[in-house]
């Protein structure tokens, strides 16, 4: 079995959102998100050459995902703006459903995430602009 197929098989199978596999190493969460892949980034983690599986891999994923080192993804949801940045980096991707946006949770709008990320192109600037959106967010949950 495949370090991908191997993710895939257990976020099928648990209740993870996100594993990244290579060989005998696994990383599971089961946060919603971008948040394990920002946790993951600001602990300093790099995953080169791993396999990542994930729910829903958007502009914002994909940006983390280059930075993480990942070779390959599989997303249950894939974005079309995801593929873009995944093609650049030469990160290879399967999916499960193709979307043209990855929407927020009420499904009437854009994702936040996913609308800073469209105004950028550069993994470390988008980066940077996203974690000042999770510091806002953080934020206004607090009050």
């Amino acid at each position: 079995m495949t370090d991908l197929e191997r993710a895939r098989k257990m976020m099928s199978e648990g209740e993870y959102t996100c594993v990244l596999c290579l060989d005998d190493m696994t990383f599971t969460s089961t946060a919603n998100g971008i948040k394990p892949l920002n946790w993951w980034l600001r602990d300093g983690c790099r995953f080169e050459g791993f396999s990542a599986a994930d729910k829903v891999v958007g502009r914002a994923a994909a940006f983390l995902y280059v930075l993480l080192g990942v070779k390959e993804i599989y997303a249950d949801v894939l974005s079309e703006s995801a593929i873009g940045v995944l093609d650049h980096y030469g990160i290879k991707w399967s999916y499960g459903k193709l979307v043209k946006n990855i929407l927020n949770r009420t499904g009437d709008d854009l994702c936040p995430m996913e609308k800073i990320a469209l105004d950028h192109e550069d993994p470390d600037e988008a980066y940077s602009a996203l974690k000042v959106k999770i510091a806002e967010l953080m934020s206004a949950n607090k009050k």
